[in-house]
């Protein structure tokens, strides 16, 4: 993942919530040109940081038993402040309803407890779509549960985890 919009995992349990934090760099390419004279992260940035924290909440939650977690709609988008190089962006994304296969989460991403970013997340558990033979589903399980580990060195005890960053 390019643009990896969590550095670490503060709580998880898996499946229902999930609190993480992103913590802007100044030397971040795109903020060249996103302000030259007023650094800030962009907005699709701050969404994108809801939305892996959400895919992380999931994808732990049936112990990454489905290959996809798709975005189907984004709902409710609200922006409240900017992040500025050296500021964190806590987000945190909850489970409010699962149903007919669709996920509803409640996420947001506040600076020093003023929201920077809420918004209404719908997703769903999918495979490839790729015969079982080719065995796509199973690498794709595979790699995220690697990665998952290499980026947040954690391991699930008792439906929580507290982490520090690997990076």
């Amino acid at each position: 993942m390019k643009y990896r919009q969590l550095d670490r995992i503060l709580t998880l349990d898996p499946g229902k919530r999930i609190v993480a934090e992103r913590t802007l760099r100044g030397d971040e390419e795109y903020l060249k040109d996103h302000f030259p004279r007023f650094p800030v992260m962009p907005g699709v940035m701050m969404l994108e940081a809801l939305h892996q924290a959400a895919v992380w909440m999931i994808r732990t939650g049936d112990d990454f038993g489905q290959a996809i977690v798709l975005l189907r709609e984004v709902r409710n988008v609200k922006f409240g402040d900017f992040l500025a190089p050296d500021q964190t962006l806590r987000v945190t994304a909850e489970v409010i309803k699962e149903s007919d296969g669709l996920i509803t989460v409640k996420a947001t991403g506040e600076k020093n407890g003023r929201n920077t970013v809420t918004a209404r997340l719908i997703l769903e558990r999918s495979g490839s779509n790729e015969p079982a033979e080719i065995g796509t589903d199973d690498d794709v399980r595979v790699r995220v549960r690697k990665q998952f580990h290499r980026l947040y060195g954690t391991e699930l005890l008792d439906d929580s985890v507290e982490n520090t960053p690997t990076t």
